[in-house]
């Protein structure tokens, strides 16, 4: 059976899910909350419908060749697919991709052909993030990690482990930058950083 993100549960599923997220990362959460938490993330965009055609794509970006990256990128593929049978997200149904990251206009190119409305990004293209922030926003991708640190440096989301438990931190500008309209009832539970 099939349940829907309704903004009720989704209030509900946040309420009890997030704390006041600590600097530590989100490898300590299992990649199944990962992936919920995310798509409740979107479930509180209230450009969703804008951003995604059709169904809720989900891209995993990853580094090919670099072993801990591609184990990761199985890892969150595998996760996001499964809850992917259990969920829709704002009535639609959620598809997940995977994308390598090799260069900038690769990745954009691979957007546009996919056109994700989150694109979680590995913790190993660190230095990439400042091209891939340019590409998210020019085609209207809402980006997260599992590192405070990468939102700093311009994703817009990031899901931490704090005490065995979820938080968000929420680079807001960026959020917005990336075309999304996160529901002040999601902020309300964020850390969020407003620069």
């Amino acid at each position: 059976m099939t349940r829907r993100l309704s903004s009720v549960v989704v209030a509900a599923l946040v309420a009890g899910a997030l704390v006041r997220p600590s600097p530590a990362r989100a490898d300590d959460l299992p990649a199944r909350n990962q992936a919920l938490l995310l798509l409740r993330v979107l479930a509180y965009d209230r450009n969703l419908a804008q951003r995604a055609s059709g169904a809720v794509t989900v891209a995993v970006v990853f580094r090919p060749g670099d072993r801990g990256s591609e184990d990761r990128r199985a890892a969150l593929l595998a996760a996001f697919e499964e809850v992917a049978h259990d969920v829709v997200v704002a009535g639609l149904p959620v598809k997940v991709e995977a994308i390598p990251y090799r260069d900038a206009a690769d990745f954009e190119s691979r957007l546009e052909a996919t056109r994700p409305a989150l694109a979680y990004v590995d913790p190993a293209l660190q230095k990439a993030v400042p091209e891939i922030v340019v590409a998210s926003r020019r085609r209207g991708v809402l980006t997260a990690d599992g590192s405070r640190g990468l939102v700093e440096a311009g994703l817009s989301v990031a899901v931490v482990a704090q005490a065995g438990r979820a938080g968000l931190v929420v680079n807001l500008k960026a959020s917005r930058q990336e075309g999304a309209d996160l529901d002040a009832a999601l902020l309300a539970v964020s850390e969020v950083i407003k620069d």
